[in-house]
């Protein structure tokens, strides 16, 4: 299931950490139960344009913190319903946040690969590095593996395997609102016009892919409009800690 990447205007905050350390716990959301009736009726009005949508469960994250280079929190249950109304509505709070992990795929010639969603998903034209909702099963002996989230999501909208790939030490937390997407880079032996080519042939052989179109961009002039806050905040961050 696609997270939540909405555009936000608020001051993004690139935080490189070395450890995810996330528990699962049973929690029920106030915002979720004292507000059922309108969120079903608000993700009823989303529906009647996007029909493709559905109410699946997902995990938001409680009282995330960093000590030393760890991020911590805990991860509870709810539904998409309840996140994209929250998100819609500026109802999160500071307690809770939708954090979900994205993958940075490199390039061998220095590229990051980046896909545009289909214009049946509710994040329709934005141009998004491969990501997702951590899930439940994401979860095993009340830990949470956002790496799991992370190997699924971008093997379900780009084909590409995660064991073929080297993933780089660390995540990159981007802050920004509501939003706490952890970015993994993970370094590609191919150069961007083979990687291309292999997940657009992939793309090709799905029924409905979340991406309908993959872009690779070097540098910031080539950032399209649609890429949102977050995803451009963090190739800055990226780009000039790289010196270019």
């Amino acid at each position: 299931m696609q997270t939540s990447a909405q555009r936000s205007s608020a001051p993004a905050a690139v935080q490189y950490v070395d450890r995810l350390d996330f528990a699962f716990s049973p929690w029920t959301w106030p915002f979720a139960e004292r507000r059922r009736t309108a969120i079903a009726q608000f993700f009823d009005n989303l529906r009647e344009n996007k029909p493709a949508l559905w109410n699946g469960k997902l995990l938001l994250l409680r009282d995330a913190s960093v000590a030393g280079a760890t991020m911590s929190g805990t991860f509870f249950e709810t539904d998409y319903a309840a996140m994209l109304a929250a998100l819609a509505w500026d109802a999160m709070g500071n307690e809770v946040k939708s954090c979900f992990p994205a993958a940075a795929v490199l390039s061998a010639d220095g590229a990051f690969i980046l896909g545009e969603m289909a214009e049946y998903t509710q994040n329709a034209g934005q141009v998004l590095l491969p990501c997702g909702s951590v899930e439940r099963g994401d979860a095993s002996d009340d830990r949470v593996d956002l790496f799991a989230t992370l190997r699924r999501e971008l093997l379900e909208e780009t084909g590409i395997a995660a064991d073929s790939l080297a993933a780089t030490a660390g995540w990159y937390a981007v802050g920004t609102g509501a939003l706490l997407p952890l970015i993994k880079v993970m370094r590609a032996a191919a150069p961007a016009d083979e990687l291309r080519r292999r997940i657009c042939a992939n793309l090709a052989d799905q029924q409905d892919p979340e991406f309908c179109k993959i872009v690779a961009v070097r540098d910031a002039s080539e950032l399209d409009p649609q890429v949102p806050h977050w995803v451009s905040a963090f190739l800055r961050h990226f780009w000039e800690s790289a010196g270019r």
